[in-house]
Parts: C-alpha cells; structure tokens; sequence
C-alpha cells in the first residue's frame, strides 16, 4: 500500500490522462505535486518546441519537484506519461499510461495503467 499522499496524486494524475487520451490520443508528459500544506495542483514543461521529446519534459519536472521538495515546499510529486510494457501474463507490448510517485519520506512508486 503506498503513502496516502501518493494515492492522492495518482487520484489526481489518472482522471486527467485518461480524459486527454479520450480527447486527443494522446498527451505530452505532465505532473502534479502536494503542497506541504496537503493542496495538489497539476503542472506541466514547457521548452519552447510544439513537440518535444518526452524525456526533456520528464527531466525539467523531475528537477522542478526536487528544488521545491529540497525547499520544503512539496511533500510529494508525480509524473504521468505514456509508454508501452507487457502487462503480467502477457507476452506482447501495449500502450499504457505511467505514473511515477515519490514521497519525501523516500517512498517511490510506479503505477502502470494499460
């Protein structure tokens, strides 16, 4: 059973993907992240290019969460993103959407979603 803090995000993170996968298809990685006070908000990268490569979002939110955690302004961040794994049981790769949670405690999570 992970943190409460991070079921709260993945609560958070999946309606949202599955929405824009609904609407779009598709969507570029985005995250969300508790406040210290207990307060998500969603949070999205942004470098400048129409369509960036998913890592170099990735990275900008993963160092974004750290310098506000490092300044004791979050208490836990989450990551959503596409990728495509076989599901247990299977033997063929699917879609599936990604969330990656960390806790300031230490505790971390990956949640796939096919």
């Amino acid at each position: 059973m992970a943190h409460p803090d991070l079921n709260a995000l993945l609560n958070d993170l999946l309606p949202f993907a599955k929405r824009m996968l609904t609407e779009f298809g598709e969507f570029h990685p985005f995250g969300a992240a508790m406040a210290s006070d207990g307060k998500i908000a969603l949070y999205g990268a942004y470098d400048g290019d129409e369509h960036p490569p998913a890592q170099r979002l990735i990275d900008m939110m993963t160092q974004a969460y750290h310098q506000k955690a490092g300044a004791g302004e979050i208490r836990a961040g989450g990551i959503c993103f596409d990728v495509r794994t076989v599901p247990p049981g299977q033997t063929e790769k699917t879609d599936a959407v990604c969330m990656a949670l960390e806790h300031r405690s230490g505790e971390s999570v990956a949640v796939y979603v096919p």
